[in-house]
């Protein structure tokens, strides 16, 4: 799992806040389960909707971080409000995605960008069973965590005030977990020796390297 602090700036999350709040919000269920969560959506149909998708999926895409962990071939994304009393049981995501407007995507990552600070409700907080145990996060407004979409999490109880999110979806063009590691680490090695030894054919070396590995491994 990793956290892209400053996803949205205050304007951002302003604008984003004040379209999603104008929305007409259902019920959670339309996409899940009612036996595993209870919590609100925006209405897809809304006009408003598009807007806000832009916003957030524009600033995710601009970040390079971001676009370097997740190589993302496409996405796909929504928002929910959890109010008082308001949940999402331990799940998995599902495998294929999205549908609404277009064809399915295959869920390889899942991403939440927080919309509201942490001080403005209780409960709430999002638990990620990882491999080395539970990860409980309550983000910053703007912050955005991503992590496998096989990794089971949940949304414990709000008990006070709500928690607002945009939740989406990652078909990366790397579609083993592995190989995407691999890359990033490979990218962040190169930055940093390009710091130490800024030396023109270091840096071709690296990029050979790298770019024949993605050119075996994607899937465009």
């Amino acid at each position: 799992m990793l956290k892209f602090e400053g996803v949205l700036n205050e304007a951002q999350i302003a604008e984003v806040r004040r379209i999603v709040e104008a929305a007409k919000f259902v019920d959670g269920t339309v996409s899940g389960k009612a036996s595993l969560k209870k919590n609100l959506q925006v209405e897809r149909g809304a006009p408003q909707f598009d807007e806000a998708i832009r916003i957030v999926a524009g600033a995710l895409m601009a970040r390079e971080d971001f676009k370097t962990y997740a190589m993302p071939k496409q996405l796909t994304l929504e928002f929910n409000r959890y109010d008082p009393g308001m949940f999402y049981k331990s799940h998995m995501d599902a495998a294929l995605m999205g549908g609404v407007r277009g064809q399915p995507i295959r869920t390889d990552l899942s991403f939440t960008v927080y919309l509201t600070d942490p001080e403005s409700y209780r409960g709430g907080e999002f638990v990620l069973q990882t491999p080395y145990g539970q990860e409980r996060i309550k983000g910053k407004a703007g912050t955005a965590i991503a992590y496998p979409s096989t990794m089971l999490h949940w949304v414990e109880p709000v008990e006070e005030g709500s928690r607002i999110s945009a939740v989406g979806w990652v078909q990366s063009m790397l579609r083993d977990e592995t190989q995407r590691q691999i890359m990033y680490e490979l990218d962040a090695l190169r930055s940093s020796t390009m710091e130490i030894i800024p030396d023109t054919a270091v840096r071709e070396r690296f990029d050979h390297i790298y770019n024949n590995l993605l050119r075996y491994w994607a899937e465009v």
